[in-house]
């Protein structure tokens, strides 16, 4: 019989089935929950939108480059003066500040879309979690399960001695409180079931089952050293930082060319009074324009706010870099501690095994008690519980690093496990 330990080994490290076999299930396996994640939530759409909203705002950013039309038409008293005309301009040099203007509106679009993969980073961390919150219930509840089918195994046997003379009521009564609350403990693990899948459900919008390995390039991470430097690159907090500061940098040279003038090729047709021009009713020129709002100190206030941004930007990268620092070799620790506590635990539940099995063979034989039975049968599945606990909680910390370091990335969009 191959022990849970080596099942769950065969399960991390390989599965059942190829990696690519289990990405090609529609509707089953964490691959199949991340891209349901992706592809169903709101939250992914509407800043999906919020990025093409950006876009058309770098289109309207890219039309200035365009000529303008404009008109007027009026009468006034004095018809010495002309009223009425259409004038088309185009824009032949502004200084840098049309290209500024369209140069922060892609940073903004940039920022929007570095946002956007934080938002998709952040569904498939806590897709992937929620999946291992199922997985893990769906153990637990399988060793509750096996807890009770042992349980009642052995409060017939009672039961069986009892009837014969060779047990007292005592224990008969004693076995039958245990298998009643070991059936309590599995009431419990199912409800737990349930809810982990409503989580997972709330995220997917489409049902999912969980019943595939996770596939390695979910929990197969590099070393500690590796694995920070990555996250330190990869993470979506800190690829926003960056862009935010690349926003503020092109805020400040768009605020520097703000006040500068526009030359315009411009060509005015007069529809009334034509003989103001001596009949001539086209007038083309080159035209200079400028507007010094307060004197040129508008101006200087916006560019110093915009310098200011920038300084504020960088300060906020090196504290998200210290947030992802501490935060990674958190969960590095923690996912260290749940293998030490797997080995561990896998010992001492094969340890137990052996117990138990001997304590029945004793307890046939007339040298144990029943109570030292049952209550190595309870020791027996805590001990298990614990243990399907440690291995959770460290696929748990495996999933997370992997979604900081954008592992789960390839495996959302698809791309079959190298």
């Amino acid at each position: 019989m191959i022990s849970r330990t080596s099942l769950w080994v065969v399960s991390l490290c390989a599965g059942l089935l190829p990696a690519a076999t289990c990405l090609a299930v529609e509707d089953a396996g964490l691959a199949a929950a991340l891209q349901a994640t992706l592809s169903q939530h709101p939250a992914v759409r509407g800043k999906e939108a919020e990025v093409q909203a950006k876009g058309f705002a770098g289109d309207s950013a890219r039309a200035q480059r365009l000529p303008s039309i404009s008109g007027q038409a009026g009468q006034q008293q004095n018809d010495s003066q002309p009223t009425s005309f259409v004038r088309a301009r185009q824009p032949l040099w502004a200084f840098g500040r049309i290209d500024s203007n369209i140069a922060y509106a892609d940073a903004d679009k940039v920022l929007e879309e570095a946002d956007l993969l934080r938002v998709k980073r952040q569904l498939l961390e806590q897709a992937a979690v929620a999946y291992a919150k199922v997985q893990g219930a769906q153990e637990r509840l399988l060793i509750a399960r096996e807890n009770v089918q042992s349980l009642d195994a052995l409060h017939q046997r009672v039961q069986r001695r009892a009837d014969g003379m060779l047990a007292a009521e005592v224990d008969v009564n004693l076995s039958q409180a245990r298998l009643i609350q070991a059936r309590a403990y599995q009431s419990r693990f199912a409800s737990e079931v349930a809810v982990a899948n409503e989580e997972l459900l709330s995220l997917t919008q489409t049902p999912v089952t969980v019943d595939a390995s996770v596939p390695q390039v979910a929990n197969q991470l590099p070393e500690d050293a590796e694995l920070l430097a990555k996250a330190q690159e990869q993470n979506a907090d800190a690829l926003i930082k960056t862009q935010q500061i690349a926003l503020a940098e092109a805020g400040v040279e768009r605020e520097k060319t703000s006040n500068m003038p526009t030359l315009y090729l411009q060509n005015e047709y007069y529809i009334s009074q034509p003989e103001f021009f001596n009949g001539d009713r086209n007038q083309i020129g080159l035209v200079l324009e400028a507007n010094v709002e307060g004197l040129g100190f508008a101006a200087l206030g916006r560019s110093r706010a915009a310098e200011s941004r920038l300084q504020a930007a960088n300060d906020d990268l090196q504290s998200t870099r210290n947030d992802i620092s501490r935060t990674v070799k958190s969960l590095i620790s923690n996912r260290q501690l749940q293998a030490q506590l797997i080995e561990d635990q896998g010992l001492s539940v094969k340890a137990l095994a052996g117990i138990l099995a001997s304590y029945k063979r004793q307890y046939e034989a007339g040298q144990k008690a029943w109570l030292d039975v049952l209550n190595m049968q309870r020791e027996y599945s805590d001990q298990l519980q614990q243990q399907a606990q440690a291995q959770n909680e460290w696929l748990t910390y495996s999933l997370k690093l992997a979604a900081m370091t954008g592992t789960l990335d390839p495996l959302a969009s698809g791309m079959k496990d190298e």
